[in-house]
């Protein structure tokens, strides 16, 4: 699962991963939210932390990461 944090300067998109990071965990959250902040912003800042109950990606967050990262270089 990923939440998005509160409370960060405006550049700064903060997320927390927890249990198993899935592709629709991406699709749903971390993708929109980095889409809507470059919206606003030039360049921005992401703050991802992993929670104590983290225990990892499935292969399809695996793959949508990649994706994110390649998009937004």
């Amino acid at each position: 699962m990923i939440e998005l944090m509160t409370n960060l300067p405006d550049h700064v998109l903060g997320v927390k991963a927890s249990g198993e990071v899935t592709a629709a965990d991406y699709k749903d959250v971390l993708v929109p939210a980095i889409e809507k902040m470059l919206t606003g912003h030039e360049k921005m800042r992401l703050l991802y932390v992993l929670g104590d109950d983290f225990e990892g990606y499935d292969g399809g967050a695996a793959w949508e990461d990649a994706k994110v990262g390649m998009k937004h270089l």
